[in-house]
C-alpha cells in the first residue's frame, strides 16, 4: 500500500469530505485523482474513519453517513452538521491563509467559487485582501505554470538543474507527477530519465525548462508515493552531533532521525554528497562531530579550501 504522512492524509480527508457530500455521488477514482489520495487509503479512511465521525452521544442521527456502492461514494451530513459554524480568530486566519495560497495558483474552474468564499469570509470579519500576505516561494510564475501543465498533461520536460549537493548544473529529462509547496519552496516530484529513478526537484533551482510535448513513459507506472514530497531512499547516511544552539541548521536537511538533550542534538541525515556535508559542518562550527556514517568527511580539508579563497 502507498504511504502518506499522517498529517497530509488527514488534511486531504478533511478537504475531500465536503466536496464528496456536494457531488451527490462520485467515483473513488475521481476522488483519488482530485485530492492526490491513494485509492486504497481513501477507501480505508471512508470506511474506518469518516463512517464513525460525529458528536456525542454518537447515535446514528449525530454521525456522518457514508454510502459506498461498488465504485461510487455518497456522504450525507447528520442534522447536527447543518448548524452554522462558529470560528475563532485563529481558525479564520488559517482559512484565509490557506485559501489565498490556493487561489494564487488555482487556474481551474473552482477558482471563482474559492474567490467568492474568501470574499464572504473577509466580509464577515471586516478584513481586506491586504490583511493576509502569503509568501509562496520565489519562483518565476511561467516556469511553475509550465511544470504544472506538463504534470496535468503527463508530458515530459527538459530542464537545466542546479544540484546544490554537487554544486553543478545538469541537463535532465523529467516526467513531473506532482507540484507542491514545502517549507516556503516549490518542488516537483518527477521521474528523472538521467537518474533512472524518481526524484524531487526544487523549482527555484531549475534554470531553464523546455516543453517537449512527448508523453510520459515511466512516471505513469511508478508506484512511488512520496511523504510530504520527499523520499530519502537507501543512500549513504551520516550521524552528526552538534551543540543544541545549532539545531536550527538541520530544519531543512533530509533528516532520518533526531534526538536532543539539554546540550546537544544528534541527527542522522541522508548524505546526498560529500561536499554538501562538509559545507554543513563548516556552518555547525568546531564542536560538531561525526558519530557514525558511511561517507568519509574531511572537515579540515574543507576549511582549508575556504581559507584559500580568501588568502587566510
Amino acid at each position: 500500500m502507498s504511504r502518506i504522512a499522517a498529517t497530509d492524509r488527514m488534511s486531504r480527508l478533511i478537504a475531500a469530505i465536503p466536496w464528496i457530500a456536494d457531488q451527490d455521488g462520485v467515483t473513488l477514482d475521481e476522488i483519488a485523482a482530485r485530492f492526490d489520495y491513494p485509492r486504497a487509503l481513501l477507501l480505508e479512511d471512508l470506511r474506518e474513519v469518516v463512517f464513525f465521525v460525529g458528536v456525542p452521544p454518537y447515535t446514528p442521527d449525530t454521525l456522518i453517513e457514508v454510502d459506498i456502492d461498488g465504485d461510487e461514494v455518497w456522504i450525507r451530513y447528520a442534522e447536527w452538521f447543518s448548524r452554522p459554524m462558529r470560528l475563532s480568530g485563529t481558525e479564520i486566519l488559517a482559512l484565509l491563509a490557506a485559501g489565498e495560497a490556493s487561489l494564487a495558483f488555482d487556474t481551474g474552474q473552482d477558482a471563482g467559487a474559492l474567490a467568492r468564499g474568501l470574499a464572504k469570509l473577509r466580509l464577515s470579519t471586516g478584513s481586506t485582501p491586504e490583511t493576509v500576505d502569503i509568501g509562496l516561494g520565489t519562483v518565476a510564475t511561467p516556469m511553475l505554470a509550465s511544470i504544472r501543465l506538463a504534470s496535468e498533461r503527463q508530458q515530459c520536460l527538459d530542464i537545466s538543474y542546479h544540484s546544490f549537493s554537487g554544486n553543478s548544473r545538469t541537463e535532465r529529462r523529467i516526467e513531473p507527477t506532482r507540484v507542491f509547496l514545502e517549507a516556503g519552496h516549490w518542488y516537483t516530484s518527477a521521474y528523472c530519465h538521467r537518474a533512472g529513478a524518481d526524484r524531487v526537484f526544487r523549482v527555484d533551482r531549475i534554470a531553464e525548462v523546455e516543453e517537449t510535448g512527448e508523453p510520459f513513459t515511466k512516471a505513469q507506472t511508478s508506484t512511488a508515493e512520496p511523504q510530504s514530497g520527499f523520499e530519502l531512499g537507501d543512500g549513504p547516511e551520516i550521524t552528526i552531533a552538534a551543540p543544541i544552539d545549532r539545531a536550527f541548521l538541520f530544519e531543512r536537511a533530509p533528516v532520518r532521525s533526531i534526538e536532543t538533550t539539554d546540550d546537544e542534538v544528534v541527527v542522522t541525515l541522508a548524505a546526498s554528497g560529500q561536499r554538501w556535508v562538509e559545507q554543513l559542518f563548516l556552518r555547525l562550527g568546531p564542536h560538531a562531530r561525526v558519530v557514525a556514517g558511511t561517507m568519509p568527511v574531511n572537515i579540515g580539508e574543507a576549511a582549508r579550501r575556504v581559507r584559500g579563497r580568501y588568502d587566510l
